[in-house]
């Protein structure tokens, strides 16, 4: 069975289709001409399965944004979900814990959720997470972002390097 990486994918509300087309035509030339790319319940927000790396996929499009920015006008930001799961608390813990032994003893991280059509309190996951972490938080420069994408009742959770979101507006302007 080939392993499928998921990244979460948003673009403008009505743009999917572009944006599904955009990606995927890119993912074929990155030599995914497999690529799934599909609609999440809610507007504006893609999930696209590929058998190429995250790590691939990143350094990749970043490239292209750099070199080619006009090959990227319908995405906005896409990182990866390493786990899509049901949207409950206890689910997205257990989902998480495994990932935060990627945090060293030395290195920091932040929590970031990004809450759509749910009732979920983003408090109440983010200290339902921090909980379970002892490592320093760093707010504004962490080594890792645990990560937590709630889109209606499914959660895309990471734990991953903040380089490996990509904000395509700050990339094209050189800030990201």
């Amino acid at each position: 069975m080939v392993v499928k990486n998921t990244f979460i994918l948003t673009t403008f509300k009505g743009g999917e289709n572009t944006a599904g087309s955009e990606v995927y035509t890119l993912l074929a030339e990155f030599g995914d001409s497999k690529a799934k790319v599909s609609r999440t319940e809610v507007s504006g927000i893609l999930l696209v399965k590929t058998v190429l790396s995250h790590q691939e996929v990143i350094e990749t499009l970043k490239k292209i944004i750099e070199d080619e920015p006009w090959r990227v006008r319908s995405m906005l930001r896409i990182f990866p979900a390493e786990q899509i799961i049901e949207t409950n608390i206890e689910e997205i813990v257990g989902a998480i814990q495994p990932m935060l032994e990627k945090i060293g003893e030395d290195e920091t991280f932040r929590v970031t959720i990004e809450k759509r059509q749910s009732d979920l309190s983003r408090k109440e996951i983010i200290e339902a997470i921090a909980s379970k972490i002892t490592r320093k938080v760093d707010l504004e420069n962490p080594n890792w972002v645990v990560l937590v994408e709630v889109i209606g009742n499914k959660t895309g959770v990471s734990v991953i390097n903040p380089s490996h979101i990509i904000s395509v507006t700050k990339s094209k302007r050189g800030t990201n």
